[in-house]
């Protein structure tokens, strides 16, 4: 017996460029479209009923796929090499909550395929692939809290929020037009002043959980490099100084200690006198200021 296909449901009115994917869910009952328009949208199969729709910046979503057999978590590839993990409360109800985070899979090539077993996430762009633990990467049952807020001047926008999440790591808001920009995945520590931006808003310093300070470049979220100082889970906050070319970190055991941004080589250690806090006493503040040192001649 031949089959007849009627069409059933015209989905429009939503994306303004070319669709670039589409995938529906375990059973069916949702389907995520992307496109080069930098937005997902979530649909009811049934209905033909726009239920969510994310909003990725000017980044162009290239590839999707479901969590299976999860009907409300699904992966994107997007055009800058970052893979968004997207969570929605109640797919079905319009409103509900969506928890979107994300990581640096490819540091310059688009996300173009993507593959699922298990925990596995498998990411494919140009020449490369990569395994992922996806366990390791997204955070969606973390209560969500804000730990720091630093204003920049980016390629994405000379007016670029910097929002940084303790679990979630760091969403980067375009504050011209009113939207999401850029995501990068670290974990920071709670309260002010756990990352910093260089003065020429190029260069983000991140104060992470457990091994120190991270650099990253904001204009391609790339890992420039790591200083260890161990924080043992307290608040260990983090700057930069002297016009960017230093990093001032603080640590759990008293001293405050100076590197070299470009070489992360150890300039100084600013003490505490730690038997203040063992006994007691009132919290101090101590002000330091630099002074320039003639060379000595041999």
């Amino acid at each position: 017996m031949p089959l007849q296909y009627k069409l059933y449901h015209h989905l429009e009115e939503e994306h303004q460029d070319t669709i670039t994917s589409l995938a529906f869910s375990s059973h069916g009952t949702f389907l995520a479209v992307g496109s080069l328009d930098g937005k997902l949208s979530l649909w009811s199969t049934l209905s033909g009923r726009k239920l969510h729709v994310v909003v990725t910046g000017s980044n162009a979503v290239l590839s999707i796929i479901w969590m299976m057999p999860s009907e409300n978590h699904l992966l994107c590839g997007l055009a800058n090499g970052v893979v968004i993990s997207i969570h929605i409360d109640d797919c079905v109800r319009r409103g509900s909550q969506v928890t979107v985070t994300g990581f640096t899979a490819h540091s310059s090539s688009p996300v173009e395929y993507l593959a699922v077993m298990d925990c596995i996430v498998v990411t494919g762009a140009r020449s490369e692939v990569f395994l992922w633990n996806h366990e390791g990467t997204v955070n969606h049952e973390s209560e969500v809290i804000v730990t720091s807020l630093a204003w920049a001047h980016t390629k994405y926008s000379e007016r670029t929020l910097l929002v940084a999440y303790l679990h979630h790591g760091i969403l980067l808001w375009d504050a011209i037009k009113v939207k999401m920009a850029h995501f990068i995945y670290v974990k920071t520590l709670v309260g002010s002043g756990s990352m910093s931006v260089s003065r020429d808003g190029n260069v983000l310093v991140v104060s992470n959980v457990t091994t120190g300070f991270d650099i990253y470049h904001l204009n391609n979220s790339s890992l420039d490099g790591s200083v260890l100082q161990l924080s043992n889970g307290m608040l260990v906050p983090v700057a930069f100084i002297h016009g960017g070319q230093a990093v001032l970190g603080g640590s759990p055991c008293g001293k405050v200690q100076i590197w070299d941004s470009t070489d992360r080589s150890l300039l100084g250690t600013l003490m505490h006198d730690r038997t203040c806090a063992l006994e007691g006493r009132r919290g101090y503040v101590q002000l330091w200021h630099a002074v320039e040192v003639e060379d000595v001649a041999p």
